[in-house]
């Protein structure tokens, strides 16, 4: 009977022990391989604009393994040395085992890491893995390198009138970056039914930039005035209600125009999740004066995006320059219908939840995996 009893609690077992087995479904993350990192490149390389469309860097790697079957995402991370990538960048987002960026492109990310041109910076590279957002990523080894960024941008002009915050204080008037050769661009609060002008220095009323009698308020001709021995051209006139607007001075073609940025933009696009439904595209956050944040859900294969200034308008409108990347760039504005459309902001390479940031000051997007 004894014997009996001992079989029977052993075939028990046995059953629960099969039926766990069967059940067991949910795979186990065992982080077994750690993907091989290769660089190629400088240790320390010296960048210019002359090399600017050179590949500065390549990067490729082995695949992740994370213990079962998964599509892997990898995100090539860029930081200042020394700060245990808490000063970071994401420079690409890929289901890819390769990366590679040009000289330019490297540079643009300094740009905006805010490195100080002609001094070089340590820098550190690494490749974040991870299958979705509710697991714990993998960390490749960290490569390390320096760089030496260039300037693209001249100094700024100056804005400033009665209907800017300064007044006529020619002390503490607005810069207007430089953003291509000749053309200069500010997003400033202006009054209603007052003046601006252009100055090239602090402190001095030449030279200096207004308009001739045909000027108007959003666009025309720019007067230069190059000493104080010439006479003072007309003041730029205002527009007629105030707010935000973008002002952008040609001072090769000696032309302007000023356009409202409003207090409002939206997304749309066939990366959106309203794909390009005007009417009911998604609406940004103002964070300050031409300064704006979104994050939401992109999809791969739809197509990209474009920024309106209102629902249901398709102009003004916001594009990209051929050949952008999804990461970063700079924008592209069509004022009416009458203009050329702009080319798409590109969809990013992997399908996700992404904060897009939109700076009209320095006229550019950001696009970051959240």
């Amino acid at each position: 009977m004894k014997k009996i009893i001992i079989l029977f609690i052993a075939l028990i077992g046995l059953f629960t022990f099969h039926s766990c087995e069967e059940f067991e479904t949910e795979p186990v993350i065992k982080y077994l391989g750690v993907p091989n990192l290769s660089y190629t490149g400088s240790s320390s390389m010296l960048l210019s604009q002359e090399t600017a469309n050179d590949v500065a860097f390549s990067l490729s790697w082995s695949t992740a393994d994370f213990g079962y079957y998964a599509a892997v995402n990898y995100s090539v991370q860029l930081g200042i040395a020394g700060t245990s990538f808490g000063t970071v960048r994401e420079l690409s987002t890929t289901s890819a085992l390769n990366y590679s960026i040009t000289v330019g492109g490297l540079n643009d990310v300094l740009t905006m890491l805010e490195q100080t041109p002609d001094a070089p910076v340590d820098l550190e590279l690494r490749l974040k893995c991870f299958v979705s957002d509710n697991t714990e990523p993998q960390y490749s080894k960290v490569i390390s390198f320096t760089a030496v960024p260039y300037s693209v941008k001249l100094p700024p002009i100056y804005l400033l009138g009665d209907a800017t915050d300064p007044g006529w204080d020619n002390v503490n008037a607005l810069p207007a970056p430089y953003m291509s050769p000749g053309v200069y661009g500010i997003v400033a609060h202006l009054k209603a039914g007052a003046y601006i002008k252009f100055i090239k220095t602090l402190g001095a009323w030449a030279p200096q930039w207004g308009t001739d009698a045909n000027g108007t308020n959003t666009g025309g001709n720019l007067v230069y005035r190059p000493d104080e021995a010439t006479a003072d051209p007309p003041a730029i006139p205002s527009p007629d209600v105030e707010g935000d607007y973008r002002v952008v001075a040609n001072i090769d073609n000696l032309t302007y125009v000023v356009y409202p940025i409003p207090d409002v933009v939206y997304l749309v696009g066939g990366a959106t999740t309203v794909g390009w439904d005007a009417a009911n595209a998604i609406a940004f956050t103002k964070d300050g004066v031409g300064k704006y944040s979104l994050t939401t859900e992109l999809s791969v294969g739809n197509g990209g995006m474009k920024i309106l200034a209102s629902q249901g308008a398709w102009a003004p409108q916001w594009g990209a320059p051929d050949g952008s990347s999804p990461v970063f760039g700079k924008l592209v504005y069509r004022a009416t219908e009458a203009n050329p459309d702009p080319p798409q902001i590109p969809e990013p390479s992997i399908a996700g939840t992404y904060k897009i940031v939109v700076d009209f000051t320095e006229n550019t997007y950001t696009m970051t995996k959240q």
